[in-house]
């Protein structure tokens, strides 16, 4: 759902009507889709509760926020580079989900023993 609306928005601001326009674009909404998908796939790979929770909470709180931004940016339009949001908010949920992740992988993937 989350990916559908980004795509939405990427066709609301862009040109998609020209052909030239989705050479760029189809890269370009992989950037911006991906936080969006991958941290369903690296649950998805891990199959651990601990790693689904963690995905799951990052890709609400990520939704949640970056939604704003756009609104913000979109709903008016209040700039000529409101655009620009679509670069840096992926951006960020980029290096989010790889610290989210790295840290959720390194967690669960180390056994405990106890004491004995």
């Amino acid at each position: 759902m989350v990916a559908a609306a980004l795509v939405a928005l990427m066709l609301h601001v862009g040109d998609p009507g020209s052909i030239d326009w989705w050479w760029t674009a189809i890269p370009f909404g992989l950037w911006v889709v991906g936080p969006a998908v991958l941290p369903w796939g690296i649950a998805r790979l891990r199959r651990r509760p601990g790693v689904a929770v963690a995905m799951l909470i990052f890709l609400v709180a990520s939704s949640l926020m970056s939604g704003i931004a756009y609104h913000d940016a979109f709903f008016p339009p209040t700039s000529s580079t409101s655009a620009l949001v679509l670069v840096f908010v992926p951006l960020l949920q980029w290096v989010g989900l790889a610290i989210v992740a790295t840290i959720a992988l390194v967690a669960t993937s180390r056994t405990f023993e106890r004491p004995g």
